[in-house]
């Protein structure tokens, strides 16, 4: 039985007052960021630019010049080991940012000018920086939809696909070819997907081992299927579950959708949907695919009711107009804890006009389900950011890091007059919060970029890197070390 919609003590923490600094400013170094204006800021294709090596050290990619990228080696104290730049061309992107025991290795895709679209992958020693020659992992027809990379966690295995799509554009098969982390080709790869009616969703989604998952949504959004191909065998095996149609007399379909592979081996899913009439918010949907026994277990639903967004508007004290229905709330982050439990976040960003208008990221929902699916807690946790249109969601939105079974949350925010990283942890146990405590760099609040969070990565539990620009450096943007107490 759900225990409660909304935990007072993440109202406490925005009421009960700000804590001292926590953070330990260990060293500093002056840093060069050029945005991408090619990437599309709600869905990024690189979400960490900075990759931790460990406790020692990390690697960081920036945008070094307009057509370059920079590959850079630090450790610990931010001494620079070695930089290796990867020229761009007119119509190349950066795909995928990644690293093994051996090397880090960027993935870009490119028009080629001849009507072809392909995949390629730059690979960089971590001993010593030395750049190895580029490898084309796939290509595909321009005309085709754009083709796609999954990469496992330890970065062992990389697989690039394409898409074949019939004369209506319906998806009807995906095909790849998989590599290892030495950028060696291990196999091809094809699932045929023409049994499935509507697709309007697939993900390819890559584990350790080499086997394939792919998540699709199908039949108007109705029907979520997980197919998963393992490294020895063709044959596929297929959980689906349909998540729309009629409910209480309402007919529901899925809005958004988040898949997460966790290190037990599990793949999870989480869907929201809405009624189809008036577009309103309907449910939140889990659930936990074994695919070594063949098992699915679902979460309870939870229904996002009246009392609901009243609990959320009784949070918010912002003083603005109290909302009037919930919207414009995305799926963030699928989290495992060591207990294991599932904590599914979702996160309400918008822009609020047309060009040039403002984005905003505010509150943060968190949805926690025990190690049988049940539901353990639930919560909203109160946040304001706003950023102008140029810098979209660079500095705002949430940096997330488990430590144990605490959710540590990074955010950049103006709280009681200080603007600064503030850091909130949750006890993922009971889903108790801290108040949220600033980090003491006061950051500069000027029209310049101020924080860069895609940077922002922890080498340990309490010692991470961000790049910021505090107010006594007003003039550059700086990548810092921070120890938190």
């Amino acid at each position: 039985m759900r225990t409660s919609y909304l935990l007072p003590l993440l109202l406490l923490s925005l009421l009960c007052g700000l804590s001292p600094a926590h953070a330990q400013r260990k060293a500093a170094i002056p840093f060069n960021y050029i945005p991408d204006a090619t990437e599309d800021q709600y869905n990024q294709s690189i979400r960490n630019k900075t990759l931790p090596l460990g406790p020692d050290g990390f690697v960081i990619l920036s945008k070094s010049k307009p057509n370059e990228y920079a590959i850079e080696r630090y450790n610990a104290s931010l001494k620079k080991a070695w930089t290796a730049t990867v020229p761009l061309t007119g119509t190349e992107t950066v795909e995928a940012f990644l690293h093994n025991d051996e090397a880090a290795i960027l993935v870009t895709h490119r028009d080629n000018g001849n009507g072809k679209q392909e995949i390629h992958a730059h690979r960089v020693d971590l001993r010593n920086g030395q750049k190895a020659e580029p490898v084309l992992l796939l290509d595909a027809p321009a005309k085709d939809r754009k083709a796609g990379i999954a990469t496992s966690p330890d970065g062992t295995k990389l697989l690039a696909y394409r898409y074949s799509t019939d004369a209506n554009k319906a998806l009807r098969s995906i095909s790849g070819n998989l590599y290892d982390g030495k950028l060696q080709k291990v196999k091809d790869t094809n699932y045929n997907l023409s049994d499935l009616r509507g697709i309007l969703s697939a993900e390819v989604i890559l584990n350790n081992a080499g086997d394939q998952f792919i998540s699709l949504i199908s039949e108007n959004m109705n029907r979520l299927t997980v197919r998963q191909y393992t490294i020895q065998s063709k044959d596929a095996k297929v959980m689906s579950v349909l998540v729309g149609g009629v409910f209480d007399g309402k007919k529901v379909y899925i809005v958004d959708s988040k898949y997460g592979l966790q290190p037990n081996g599990n793949l999870y899913g989480a869907v929201l949907t809405a009624d189809e009439k008036t577009g309103e918010y309907y449910s939140l949907k889990a659930v936990k695919f074994n695919f070594e026994k063949e098992d699915m277990v679902f979460a309870e639903e939870f229904k996002f009711t009246p009392e609901y967004l009243a609990s959320v508007n009784n949070l918010d004290k912002s003083g603005a107009p109290k909302a009037k229905r919930l919207e414009d709330i995305y799926l963030s982050d699928l989290i495992l804890t060591p207990d294991g439990k599932l904590i599914v976040l979702a996160e309400k960003k918008y822009m609020e006009g047309g060009e040039n208008s403002p984005y905003y990221a505010n509150e943060i929902h968190l949805f926690a389900y025990d190690e049988y699916m049940g539901t353990a807690w639930s919560s909203v946790l109160m946040k304001h950011q706003k950023a102008p249109a140029d810098e979209a969601f660079t500095g705002i939105s949430y940096k997330y890091n488990m430590a144990g079974n605490s959710l540590h949350l990074l955010t950049l925010e103006d709280l009681n007059g200080k603007y600064d990283l503030y850091l909130r942890r949750i006890d993922t146990s009971n889903g108790k919060a801290e108040a949220p405590k600033a980090a003491g760099l006061k950051v500069a609040d000027n029209e310049d970029i101020a924080y860069v969070k895609d940077f922002t990565a922890w080498l340990t539990d309490k010692d991470l890197v961000a790049v910021v620009r505090p107010s006594k450096k007003a003039n550059s943007l700086q990548l810092r070390r921070l120890q938190i107490k």
